[in-house]
């Protein structure tokens, strides 16, 4: 079982599936609506963008990790 997202400063995947790619890293900085990962659920793959502009904090996951619905994925920096 991971950590879930919880704040409005977390991105959580926004279903079950396998995170296949991700697209950030801890210190990036990104756009509202750039694409932070990947995830691939009964053979379709569903980008997950972000939800604001800011300074990624943590990546808590590796590409290949199964995940649930919620699943904290990418953290912004407060």
């Amino acid at each position: 079982t991971h950590r879930k997202a919880t704040s409005s400063n977390q991105v959580g995947s926004p279903l079950q599936g396998r995170l296949s790619e991700i697209l950030v890293k801890s210190g990036d900085s990104v756009e509202k609506d750039a694409p932070l990962f990947v995830i691939e659920a009964m053979k379709m793959e569903t980008t997950v963008v972000s939800p604001r502009a800011g300074k990624i904090s943590d990546v808590s996951l590796e590409a290949g990790t199964m995940v649930q619905t919620d699943d904290l994925v990418v953290a912004f920096a407060e």
